[in-house]
């Protein structure tokens, strides 16, 4: 497949070919992107290094050097910049052969990585006591679009989803339910109803209470010893997972396995974690002091607090150790659900069902915020004390804060900070449910005043949402805090999700009143506003990579965003319909349908539905 990236890195190779034959060996040399359009598509400054060994002007170092430059000169013509650059231009036919390439294969094809991979990416993982809110969705969005871009580059990639079932947010739950008197049915969807009712009013009490502390202690022992408390808890946990599900898959996620905490607790996972440890010498006993009577890690945190109950920390390594093979897998599987995606989602268990479903992964990815990175870096840390090769890499991300305006609107009343972090305890959050729901009704209101005549307006509203959501959480740079505010997230139009699906769908309707098949382009000759539009669409697999090789999906987004305004432009400024000359209106009907294959395919790994009308 000819494209951007393919004719970079062969022009890459001759640059350091022809260095390599001078004697020169730098990594100082730059072949890549210019930093002004009017430089060209691909842009060197070997001239400069050069000139500091030949001692000469690097304008005539790059006149000579150029010579020794081996290119396709059918594909790139070259200039020299009186400031010693040496600048290539793509030529009319290389954008008429990658126009080719796209109409013979219906879409870019496969794109080539040095080495495919079995990944696995965990992600969500949200306690199991509430429903998920807008920082929750930035994880599942990141994670389903990481999962996405993987498969588009032909990984071998599992979704796993950890299930915190013995953890002191379930406690918690377990107090209200157990000894608060709270009902375990509710005409509220029953994550909203545990969350924002029963969780937040135990917790107060729980502070409140000593008798309730101890009682909260007493169940977290029971949960992870798997008594009579789990066993109560199990089927209330599981209910609340069901509908976490429902609001994770409404914006597009899927998954491959739930993984349980109680499972490898019970299983007897973390035993067989802790006694590597105490081999390997990585824990120790404290008897005196500050953590008398616990077992840390490294030195530098606890593992088992002094009641025998294990923290985070231990449950968490154990997991990470479980998905790189250094604890065999011996878990059953069964179908938990089946997802609108048409496939299963399993569920560990121990005992009845298959069992193999699970093999270690090459390499291991886990969502989180950036909070959690002080833990995240000591499993890493653990890990290689361990002397495990394979790759466990964290994916840290800002965390989601509310603006003051919505903080306002969930209190009721008078907000002193410009933002507020979210706090289930404290019962300020914006849940992923109601931003979807108040989304939808935005887009209704729109598409009545735009096109009352649009059939399935549920099923519309329903991807403007989608899409809306996930672009906003996908565009910003990874590591940076998102304040979030309800007003800004009802705007559907102008660097939104719907603004690219609105172009989707505005390449659709056009190809659909041409109704024309498409053989191989002979000649052409563009416009600069064809060349632009070429050019980007030339980039797909180069910034499918840059986002991989950076692990930054805001890249992609943000590509999509400019793809779709260049398209505008040309479709703008250029007759494609009603144009009059035959070979050029077959020209611009193949440059829609090119650019409608493409994006189409972009959407897909961003998650963004798309929709042949709006």
């Amino acid at each position: 497949m000819i494209s951007y990236f393919t004719e970079l890195n062969k022009l890459t190779a001759s640059v350091n070919d022809a260095l390599s034959k001078l004697g020169i060996t730098t990594t100082s040399v730059y072949v890549g992107e210019p930093t002004e359009p009017a430089f060209g598509e691909i842009t060197t400054n070997a001239a400069f290094v050069l000139a500091k060994t030949f001692k000469k002007p690097p304008y005539e170092i790059a006149k000579d050097f150029l010579n020794k430059i081996e290119y396709d000169k059918e594909n790139l013509s070259a200039e020299i910049h009186p400031s010693g650059f040496i600048n290539f231009r793509f030529t009319e036919r290389f954008y008429l052969s990658f126009l080719n390439e796209i109409l013979k294969n219906d879409g870019f094809g496969e794109i080539q990585v040095k080495e495919k991979k079995k990944i696995i990416i965990e992600h969500t993982s949200v306690n199991p006591n509430k429903a998920l809110h807008v920082g929750h969705a930035r994880n599942v969005v990141l994670g389903d679009t990481f999962y996405r871009l993987f498969k588009r580059l032909g990984h071998d990639v599992k979704v796993l989803n950890y299930i915190d079932d013995t953890g002191v947010q379930v406690a918690d739950l377990i107090v209200g339910f157990k000894y608060l008197g709270y009902s375990l049915e509710s005409d509220d969807k029953f994550d909203h109803y545990c969350g924002d009712v029963v969780y937040v009013n135990a917790n107060k009490a729980i502070e409140e209470n000593e008798e309730l502390k101890k009682k909260r202690s007493e169940i977290l022992k029971d949960l992870e010893e798997g008594g009579e408390i789990y066993n109560f808890a199990k089927p209330i946990i599981e209910k609340i997972v069901r509908e976490q599900l429902k609001s994770a898959w409404n914006i597009g996620a899927r998954y491959d396995i739930l993984n349980w905490e109680s499972h490898f607790i019970h299983g007897g996972y973390w035993k067989k974690m802790f006694e590597i440890l105490k081999e390997k010498g990585l824990v120790k006993f404290i008897k005196e002091g500050k953590y008398k009577n616990c077992w840390v890690l490294l030195d530098k945190k606890i593992l088992i607090r002094s009641d025998g109950t294990t923290v985070y920390t231990a449950k968490d390594l154990t997991y990470a150790a479980w998905k790189l093979g250094l604890i065999h897998d011996e878990f059953y599987y069964h179908v938990f659900s089946k997802q609108p995606d048409n496939t299963d989602v399993y569920t560990t268990t121990l005992s009845d069902g298959i069992k193999g479903l699970y093999t270690p992964a090459d390499e291991a990815y886990i969502l989180i915020d950036q909070r959690q990175l002080p833990l995240q870096n000591l499993i890493k840390e653990t890990l290689r004390a361990l002397s495990v090769s394979k790759e466990y890499k964290v994916i840290a991300y800002g965390l989601v804060a509310l603006s003051k305006n919505t903080a306002e609107k969930i209190v009721k009343g008078k907000v002193e900070k410009e933002f507020v972090h979210m706090s289930g305890r404290s019962g300020i959050y914006y849940n992923l449910d109601d931003l979807m729901d108040a989304i939808k009704i935005a887009a209704i209101n729109l598409i009545n005043n735009r096109n009352p005549l649009l059939p399935d307006k549920e099923d519309t509203a329903s991807k403007v949402a989608i899409a809306a959501i996930r672009y906003s959480l996908l565009r910003p740079d990874l590591e940076k805090q998102i304040v979030f505010d309800i007003d800004d997230a009802l705007k559907l139009e102008g660097d939104t999700g719907p603004y690219i699906q609105y172009t989707y769908a505005r390449a659709s309707k056009i190809l659909e009143k041409a109704n024309q098949e498409f053989s191989k382009l002979e000649e052409i000759n563009l416009s600069q506003e064809e060349k632009n539009l070429l050019l980007y669409m030339s980039k797909y697999d180069y910034y499918l990579l840059k986002a991989y090789s950076s692990m930054s999906v805001s890249i992609l987004a943000n590509y999509a965003h400019e793809l779709a305004f260049r398209f505008n432009v040309f479709y703008e400024k250029k007759r494609v319909l009603d144009e009059k000359d035959t070979k050029l209106r077959t020209l611009r009907l193949a440059l829609v349908y090119a650019y409608k294959l493409i994006i189409s395919d972009l959407m897909n790994v961003l998650g963004l539905p798309t929709l042949k009308e709006l």
